[in-house]
């Protein structure tokens, strides 16, 4: 007689453990970064954000400052919080990255930016009229310029991580778009949702001091890249790994 309530207790909690269990054996899965990794793939924003603001240098004909700020994993919707909030307004150019480390990458400027790298990259002669801070009222030529810059400025941080990975990495055709980062990230986080409830993010800049410019820079791998990332090339990746946790 004891025993009865025992096995209805028991009998009353397997549901509760078989949904526990079930709950989502196959969607998405949070991501477990190691230190060391997040190290490495810093090591590797910083050059390939080092190539890219030598690309832009030679665009613009002017020096520029380079900032490494940080390699980490973001829960999916804090994302957007990662370039000043989903509500912002900004230029856009985005690659989608193929081969054998697959991802996306994001460069941005802000809105009051535009008209500065554009009077950068095409300058005018004489006085005329004030450039557009946004995609309307832009001409061809204005636009064929801004999808340039993003394909040089991809290209060259891909390139650096293609020769320190050792990898052939493939960027699609850029797109523009002047939209709110939040529905910016929104179209990029599409492929990645059903794969991850996180994302890690590699995020550099590059400044042009004299004029303010600032091109912000995110690249988002795969999560099932992330063995090819880490992947790095040790004698030249490794000892930098050391000396910068030593400097700690």
């Amino acid at each position: 007689m004891k025993k009865r309530p025992v096995r209805r207790a028991a009998r009353r909690a397997r549901p509760i453990a078989r949904r526990r269990r079930s709950g989502r054996p196959s969607g998405p899965r949070v991501l477990r970064v190691a230190r060391a990794d997040l190290g490495r793939f810093h090591l590797l924003s910083e050059a390939g954000a080092h190539n890219a603001a030598i690309a832009m240098s030679q665009i613009i004909g002017r020096p520029l400052r380079l900032d490494v700020r940080w390699a980490k994993t973001l829960p999916l919707e804090e994302v957007a919080d990662m370039a000043g909030g989903a509500s912002r307004v900004v230029c856009a150019l985005s690659l989608k990255v193929y081969g054998d480390l697959r991802g996306h990458m994001l460069m941005l400027f802000s809105r009051e930016q535009l008209p500065v790298l554009l009077d950068l990259v095409l300058p005018r002669t004489g006085s005329g009229p004030k450039r557009p801070g946004g995609l309307q009222g832009m001409d061809e030529m204005e636009r064929s310029a801004l999808l340039e810059i993003g394909n040089i400025l991809g290209c060259a941080y891909l390139n650096a991580l293609s020769r320190l990975l050792g990898v052939s990495l493939l960027p699609s055709i850029p797109g523009l778009a002047f939209d709110m980062v939040g529905a910016v990230t929104d179209h990029l986080l599409i492929d990645l949702a059903s794969v991850s409830d996180t994302a890690v993010v590699l995020a550099s800049e590059v400044q042009e001091p004299a004029s303010g410019l600032r091109c912000e820079i995110f690249f988002l791998p795969h999560p099932d890249s992330l063995g090819v990332l880490a992947r790095t090339h040790e004698r030249e990746i490794e000892p930098r790994v050391a000396a910068r946790s030593r400097g700690r």
